[in-house]
């Protein structure tokens, strides 16, 4: 349902034709050159009709190649002051210089679609992790599906955006194939071995044709990669704070210490190991993300359990679309923690603060877009400093090495769903070949729950190597923590 529609591809390539010709206009042309390409989303196809379109000016081919942070300062100004000119003939509107930024960028929408675009300059780095994650795609489908969940989640929960000290897209992204590599039997390969020859992408790409099929043996569904996710990322909310880190590159979770110290949530950059995707998420924000995944948490098991129907779960997890909820539906009613961000909201809305918000209710309905100007075609438009230790450290934990200890669960902690292992990625090399992932009809959750849970609630392996056991009523439902006498705190 929220898969993008064809004139929404039709509609970005427009727009980074007409950059493009802004660009020349303003710079000239050489060679080609300079050049807007896009990135992000929209390169890796994981966006909606209403997400971001990420671009790049580039002045070069190189991908190695320095841009000074002054020359790109430079460039954003002088489109600023172009697409002002755009915005005062009711063109676009937004039009939003951020020059203090890591990577300085600049922020304008298109009147006629509204979709913002976020302008940088020589953005290299962004542009070649991007195609990574493209090419790393077709290795298996259910990576790309489950990202795109993922982020939607992030999303309607409001926490998918490192201005407001949240995650970015990237360590989402990232943290779904760290997921997807330490499932048993694997289903992604560590980066490590598509890196073997270097970050060149014909290099990459021809690593990654030797791993198609690397999955294949793995039979579970994105439904279930979903909820052990959620469960895996739960069952770990106390680690951060001691130094875990999920590592892509190597395919497992390792001890990792930044420039800054220890991060409030560590997700490694496979190209640059010494920085951290997730450096964006603050100490009180990290605690929002976590009160948001033990929320899901809580509604996946009330639906396991039979008290809320598989409508009212999409909705509690995913947020409302029109065809949801019918007319006179009322909607369910949102938790403690929901109201209190939507409360945050509405007071960031108040000071002025812009906050991508994305199915906040049942209630909601799709923003009126403004109405088409001349930066869509008529066709498109219809609707056809501190100094730390200079060395990084980093320490592999593998499933029976020495882990962080285990910190005092809080006070209504779920435990309901169980801790998920930490473990390395097998060795890559010698995994059962077989066709691409068989084709899945889709699967009924009520249907599957018993399957779904068996492996994971009995006996499960904890994180040191040891089994717990799971104690239940006398109406087979689980007991909390503190109420099961076998219960063994790792």
């Amino acid at each position: 349902m929220l898969r993008p529609k064809p004139v929404d591809y039709e509609q970005r390539h427009t727009m980074i034709e007409v950059f493009n010709k802004i660009t020349k206009d303003i710079f000239g042309e050489t060679n080609g050159f300079p050049v807007v390409e896009a990135f992000g989303s929209f390169t890796m196809d994981l966006f909606t009709a209403k997400s971001d379109l990420d671009l790049s000016v580039n002045f070069s081919n190189d991908m190695d190649g320095q841009f000074a942070r002054l020359e790109q300062i430079s460039v954003i100004r002088k489109l600023t002051k172009v697409l002002r000119k755009h915005q005062s003939s009711g063109r676009c509107y937004g039009v939003l210089p951020v020059v203090t930024a890591i990577v300085p960028v600049l922020k304008v929408t298109d009147k006629g679609t509204g979709v913002e675009c976020d302008i940088s300059v020589e953005n290299k780095d962004g542009m070649s992790r991007s195609m990574i994650f493209k090419l790393v795609s077709s290795i298996d489908e259910r990576f790309q599906t489950l990202c795109f969940l993922m982020k939607f989640w992030a999303k309607t929960h409001d926490v998918n955006c490192p201005k407001d000290r949240t995650m970015s897209s990237m360590a989402i992204i990232s943290l779904v194939a760290f997921h997807l590599q330490t499932r048993h039997p694997p289903i992604l390969p560590a980066f490590s071995g598509l890196l073997k020859d270097g970050a060149d992408i014909a290099n990459i790409q021809k690593n990654v044709v030797l791993f198609e099929g690397f999955g294949s043996s793995n039979k579970e569904s994105v439904a279930e990669l979903f909820v052990s996710l959620m469960s895996k990322l739960v069952a770990v909310e106390g680690l951060w704070e001691q130094g875990l880190c999920a590592s892509i590159f190597d395919g497992c979770w390792i001890s990792k210490t930044w420039e800054r110290g220890i991060g409030n949530l560590s997700v490694e950059d496979f190209l640059d190991r010494s920085q951290n995707f997730a450096r964006s998420v603050g100490k009180v924000e990290m605690q929002t993300i976590c009160e948001c995944l033990r929320d899901t948490v809580s509604e996946l098991t009330d639906f396991f359990k039979g008290n809320i129907d598989a409508p009212t779960l999409k909705i509690l997890i995913f947020g409302a679309v029109d065809q949801d909820v019918p007319a006179g539906q009322p909607s369910p009613k949102p938790s403690k923690s929901k109201r209190k961000r939507d409360w945050r909201y509405e007071k960031q809305q108040k000071k002025g603060k812009h906050t991508a918000q994305a199915g906040r209710s049942a209630n909601s309905t799709a923003p009126i877009l403004p109405t088409p100007t001349v930066f869509m075609p008529p066709i498109l438009r219809t609707p056809t400093v501190f100094m730390p230790p200079p060395v990084h450290q980093t320490q592999l934990i593998y499933q029976f090495g020495p882990l962080p200890q285990h910190p005092t669960p809080p006070p209504g902690f779920p435990y309901r769903l169980p801790q998920a292992h930490l473990h390395p990625a097998p060795h890559m090399m010698g995994q059962p070949q077989g066709s691409f992932i068989r084709p899945n009809p889709g699967i009924q959750l009520q249907q599957h729950a018993q399957h779904m849970f068996v492996s994971m609630l009995a006996h499960e392996r904890a994180i040191n190597g040891s089994s717990r056991s799971y104690g239940y009523d006398e109406n087979g439902r689980l007991l909390p923590y503190g109420i099961n006498p076998n219960y063994r705190r790792v």
